[in-house]
């Protein structure tokens, strides 16, 4: 049997979970191969507990090869150039070629879209940014502290409202009680989730006495006074700003032919294929449509799924058989609310009528599970990452939910 090569662009969650889960049933018959310009991962969803002190990047950070299974390449480049026609992609250490591809390169951040970004604004999602605000929010004296989201769409949709009550809450605690305060150019909170579950949300901030700022587009930030300058004419003063940069496709991307109007790459819902026969997209980087012409949101969890789906056609393909697994376009999600709570939603996104989420009561036990899920992504495997993995999926199974690992 000829052996194939499977090349995978991305280290992240779904570049991760394909080459594991290809590494798992492949044995070494196949090559595959990952590629990431970074020899470390480090778990995004966990810069919101670095801001108020509860993790430091040690904590969240992992060489890569620990969490890779035997059987996968790692190779630290950067992808240059992908020729989807010829089956090659350019890297910063020489020409690959493939004969099947996972483009897993997530969403690149662009704060230099909007004027004073940069010089007024801390980036919630980087980990320097992430110190940064934790810093500031160490020595905070002032009375307002702003979360702006810039642009739509971006990845994680619930992180600047957790952003917000963790802010709110550690102030509080510290003595330092601030007016924490939501700027968002959407109508209500995470609207693809829904209105039911945008006006639930919209309430919890509320009864926390965060100030929601709907249809509020920023035109620019003047770093003189910290003013925050918005599309509908009004404007606001703060004293420290946390940001949500506006989003866009990596340049690679946006470069190989396989994009939309707005630099992502459309796939099949379903099978994640791109128009290439071989070459799927998943996570951040692909454009996926949902009813009523929205696109599934930006989130860890579906690219987690995603890559799953690619990984057991790819299987398929490279054993003689039909492709056959399907994305379901569901997907779940714990938000913070601070004090050791979380609430949590799940839902089905390809629902006819639109996504079908419901927003479940605060609880302990969900911060209990965004804690477990954290524990698992980072452990090597092994015993360990056995023993969460069970821990997460029987809890989930008593309350009537799915989020099977």
């Amino acid at each position: 049997m000829e052996r194939k090569t499977i090349l995978i662009l991305g280290g992240g969650v779904g570049g991760q979970v394909a080459a594991n889960t290809l590494a798992t049933h492949l044995n070494g018959r196949h090559r595959i191969v990952l590629v990431d310009k970074q020899r470390e991962f480090a778990f995004a969803p966990s810069f919101l507990w670095m801001i108020v002190g509860r993790r430091a990047p040690r904590d969240i950070q992992r060489p890569m090869e620990a969490l890779l299974r035997k059987g996968v390449e790692l190779v630290q480049a950067k992808t240059l150039r992908i020729d989807p026609a010829k089956k090659t992609v350019e890297t910063s250490v020489g020409p690959m070629s493939f004969d099947h591809l996972v483009i897993s390169l997530g969403a690149d951040l662009a704060p230099e879209k909007v004027p004073g970004f940069q010089e007024a604004a801390l980036n919630l999602y980087t980990m320097e940014g992430s110190s940064r605000i934790q810093k500031s929010l160490e020595g905070f004296s002032g009375r307002k502290v702003a979360v702006l989201i810039v642009s739509s769409p971006f990845k994680c949709p619930a992180a600047p409202y957790e952003a917000a009550f963790l802010i709110q809450d550690f102030l509080s605690r510290r003595g330092k009680p601030a007016e924490v305060c939501v700027f968002t150019p959407e109508p209500f909170p995470m609207p693809t989730a829904g209105q039911k579950v945008g006006e639930a949300l919209k309430a919890m901030l509320e009864s926390k006495a965060i100030r929601f700022n709907p249809n509020h587009k920023v035109t620019r930030i003047e770093p003189d006074g910290n003013r925050l300058v918005f599309e509908n004419g009004k404007s606001e003063t703060c004293d420290l700003i946390i940001g949500v940069p506006a989003h866009q496709a990596p340049k690679v991307a946006r470069e190989s032919g396989l994009t939309n109007e707005a630099g992502w790459i459309p796939v099949d819902r379903g099978t994640l294929a791109t128009k290439y026969e071989g070459i799927y997209a998943i996570g951040d980087v692909a454009a996926v449509q949902i009813a009523g012409g929205k696109a599934l949101p930006k989130a860890g969890i579906f690219a987690h799924s995603q890559a799953g789906v690619v990984a057991a056609n790819i299987l398929a393909r490279l054993d003689g058989r039909a492709p056959d697994a399907k994305f379901d376009g569901k997907g779940w999600c714990a938000i913070e609310l601070g004090g050791g709570s979380a609430a949590f939603g799940d839902g089905d996104f390809y629902a006819e009528g639109g996504p079908d989420v419901r927003l479940y009561e605060p609880s302990r036990y969900w911060h209990a599970g965004k804690v477990l899920f954290e524990k698992w992504w980072l452990a090597p495997f092994g015993p360990k990452r056995q023993a969460l993995r069970l821990a997460l999926n029987l809890g989930a199974k008593a309350r009537g939910i799915s989020v099977s690992l």
